[in-house]
């Protein structure tokens, strides 16, 4: 019996079993030594969980050797980033010492991928949380300002780098070889404990003198540096294309579109506030402040930057700096162009005039076109750009001059169905509505794209996003639902069934515009192969629930019958 769960358990992962191999193996592994048995028997790091859960794990120091073993192995990494929760900082000791000894004969992503498990390991939270916020918030409250303090609350704001399941594996579906780390695994920055920037703001007296938010502003400078950096290591933030950054902090300044935001929207809101106290206080110190932040190195502290030029105490000329300072990429494709829209509204006539020419020759120019992947669709994607910053203008009563008019109105002409886009959503690359409704802004890629095609380039744009965080088919689905099950049917039609495709879909809930739309979803998925659909079951499962009160009884029984005969197999198959 031992040889043969050996053979099983080497190739199989816990969805592969039966609970009868299971307990097998449970039995097998309860005997003896734990470590050296799956050292040598070294089956898929897949059975974690299921080792946990059927108390057969002391230590996770027993799992080290284990893991050592499957170093080279990608769904390796992929297997412990899921379950990086079971190990703590002293597996993280002796993995790390381990995994310098196969530093030379790794390649260079999964070294990166190790290294940064590691790290989530090294900081891993037993027990009770270690964030001190409410002690903090209580000496705060009882008058002690001390650096001692503004250091445990800057560390207490600081967002930490954590590491988890990647939930689309897009490069695994389709066969293409992982090129970043977040191919692999997610990776987020979160601040511990869940702390808001309303508890700090609130817990921040506001009577303060200007030293005591000026010494603040000082330490959570330097903490959000920190982290930016971190998070620029890990490969999620730079300076080109959309970062974590980007994702986490939609706007600066208040704003609906920061609700429900977490990782750097706390520290960011908390020093955006800050320095507008100290604004009111003191000019002089939050000019130094406001100058330290436009010359950083870092997008999201130049977007803080921004964000108090903004502020008419400030000088107009150094305003108009902030915006002539950032990059092309920078004004026209990421996060900051909420900034940019801000700053240029707030203080357009403030700035000087040959400073307001600069400004102007830019947003004519648009973004360069080497910035696009895309070659196919630049030019609409150029004509976008300068479209909405000029017409923008326009709108707000701002002279963009006579060649900025004639490159307005020939965009125009070309475009003539488009519109000035709403005030307050101008900038934004995503748009969220309350609730469960959303409008979207980031499928532009997609508007000339016949509905046979949309799939195949929705893949290519996924494939050229150098995080691996591209949102457009997710933005299709909310936006314009029955556009996408438009193309999800033209897929099926070829045999296609995307997995990935065929979730976003399922989990959207923005209503559709055409009554047939939700018919057409549920002869879909009853025509569905029996391996695709089982893939897809939760999802549609989940659908089903949405709409069983509107689907008429000849298709919502057979569904119902089929994800329940999905769901039993699946549970089955996956649990002892």
């Amino acid at each position: 019996m031992n040889d043969s769960v050996m053979r099983t358990s080497r190739k199989k992962t816990p969805a592969d079993t039966t609970p009868f191999e299971r307990e097998q193996l449970r039995f097998f592994l309860s005997g003896g030594n734990l470590a050296s048995t799956l050292s040598e028997l070294n089956p898929s790091l897949a059975w974690l969980p299921f080792l946990w859960e059927a108390k057969l794990v002391e230590s996770d120091a027993q799992l080290v050797a284990w893991v050592e073993r499957n170093f080279s192995d990608v769904d390796a990494v992929r297997d412990v980033a899921a379950n990086v929760q079971f190990f703590g900082p002293e597996s993280a000791a002796f993995l790390e010492f381990r995994l310098n000894a196969h530093a030379e004969t790794l390649p260079p992503l999964l070294s990166k991928c190790w290294a940064l498990i590691l790290r989530h390991m090294r900081s891993a939270q037993r027990g009770l949380a270690q964030n001190e916020w409410f002690e903090v918030l209580r000496l705060v409250k009882q008058g002690n300002h001390s650096s001692d303090l503004l250091e445990r609350l800057s560390n207490a704001l600081r967002p930490k780098l954590r590491i988890g399941k990647r939930l689309n594996w897009y490069n695994r579906d389709t066969g293409l070889a992982p090129e970043y780390p977040t191919d692999l695994m997610s990776i987020r920055y979160e601040v511990n404990g869940g702390v808001s920037s309303r508890d700090v703001l609130n817990g921040w007296p506001k009577t303060l003198p200007s030293d005591a938010d000026e010494e603040l502003l000082r330490y959570l400078t330097s903490a959000l540096g920190s982290a930016l950096g971190d998070a620029t290591d890990a490969g999620i933030e730079g300076n080109e294309g959309y970062g974590v950054s980007d994702a986490d902090v939609p706007s600066v300044a208040p704003h609906r579109q920061n609700a429900y935001r977490s990782g750097f929207q706390t520290i960011v809101r908390v020093m955006a506030d800050v320095w507008s106290r100290l604004a009111s206080k003191s000019p002089v110190k939050a000019l130094a402040c406001a100058r330290l932040w436009r010359d950083s190195q870092f997008r999201l502290m130049r977007r803080l930057g921004m964000f108090a030029f903004a502020n008419p105490a400030m000088p107009g000329s150094e305003a108009a700096d902030a915006v002539i300072k950032m990059t092309s990429g920078e004004l026209f494709l990421t996060g900051a162009s909420v900034e940019a829209y801000r700053l240029i509204r707030e203080r357009w006539n403030d700035f000087p005039a040959r400073k307001r020419s600069q400004i102007l020759r830019r947003l004519r120019e648009g973004p360069p076109k080497t910035l696009f992947r895309d070659q196919a669709h630049v030019d609409l994607y150029v004509d976008q750009a300068r479209y909405d910053f000029l017409a923008d203008m326009v709108r707000q009563n701002i002279d963009i001059g006579q060649q900025g008019k004639r490159v307005l109105n020939k965009i125009q002409a070309r475009w003539p169905e488009w519109q000035p886009k709403p005030t307050e959503k101008i900038g934004f690359r995503v748009w969220h509505e309350s609730g469960f409704r959303t409008h979207e802004t980031g499928t532009e890629a997609l508007n000339n794209e016949p509905d046979d095609k949309l799939i195949s380039r929705a893949r290519e744009i996924a494939a050229a996003s150098p995080f691996g965080q591209d949102e457009t088919w997710q933005n299709l689905c909310i936006g314009d639902p029955d556009r996408a099950v438009r193309a999800l049917d033209a897929a099926a039609s070829s045999g296609g069934w995307p997995k990935d495709f065929w979730e976003q879909a399922l989990w959207s809930r923005t209503t559709y515009a055409d009554s047939g739309t939700e018919i057409k979803i549920a002869q879909l998925l009853l025509r569905c192969p029996s391996d695709e659909f089982g893939r897809i079951a939760a999802a549609a499962s989940s659908w089903l629930e949405s709409h069983a009160k509107t689907l008429t009884e000849d298709l919502l029984w057979p569904l119902w019958d089929r994800i329940a005969d999905a769901v039993l197999v699946d549970g089955e198959e996956t649990n002892p």
